[in-house]
């Protein structure tokens, strides 16, 4: 039996974010990570469910007020990946904001981690 919600959404995810919208927040995203669009895109499939990906553009404004004020949050992109699009757990954020705050800490090297830990 083939029930509707086990079906493959990823067609329509893809299409979602295609839309004018989403498709700058996608930009956006891929620029604050230093990966592709087409990479963005397929994180953005693999862990956001239809209804995150259809309001992402007002989740990531959202995020970019959170993110005006915290600079390690903003150089992580922490309220994007946590807040606004749910890939990123709050524990795991908040992990990666204390790693930021020790000395020696790089942030390219800490998002080269968060970038393992999604994809």
């Amino acid at each position: 039996m083939n029930l509707l919600y086990e079906r493959d959404l990823e067609p329509m995810k893809l299409i979602t974010l295609k839309c004018p919208r989403q498709n700058e927040v996608t930009l956006q995203l891929s620029k604050r990570l230093g990966i592709s669009r087409q990479r963005m895109r397929q994180i953005l499939i693999e862990k956001c469910d239809q209804m995150t990906l259809e309001n992402l553009g007002p989740r990531y404004d959202a995020a970019e007020k959170i993110s005006a004020d915290d600079e390690i949050g903003n150089a992580l992109s922490l309220p994007h990946l946590s807040t606004a699009t749910g890939i990123l757990s709050q524990e795991r954020a908040a992990f990666y904001r204390k790693k930021a705050g020790e000395k020696d800490a790089v942030i390219n090297d800490i998002i080269k981690e968060i970038l393992e830990e999604i994809s």
